[in-house]
């Protein structure tokens, strides 16, 4: 059998970042739209530890990431669990 990828694959196309998404990250993301006017854009940003999505007024949500976060006290000595 031949390999389809070259087929589905555009050649001039490089990728450059991506996200795997689980529901809960896509709902999120469907929250963000609903916010926004119709034809408005949401701006998506990567992150070495996940996804935001950003509205053209700035607000920002957290859609989520597939990466455990440690959560406890840093070596600085500051509680990530703690209000600063």
């Amino acid at each position: 059998m031949r390999d389809v990828s070259s087929k589905v694959t555009p050649r001039s196309v490089a990728i450059t970042a991506e996200a795997n998404f689980t529901v809960d990250m896509a709902l999120n993301l469907v929250a963000m739209f609903e916010q926004v006017g119709e034809g408005e854009e949401i701006t998506v940003k990567f992150s070495n530890k996940g996804v935001w999505a950003v509205t053209p007024f700035g607000v920002r949500l957290f859609i989520g990431s597939t990466e455990v976060f440690e959560v406890g006290p840093h070596d600085d000595g500051i509680d990530a669990t703690q209000i600063q």
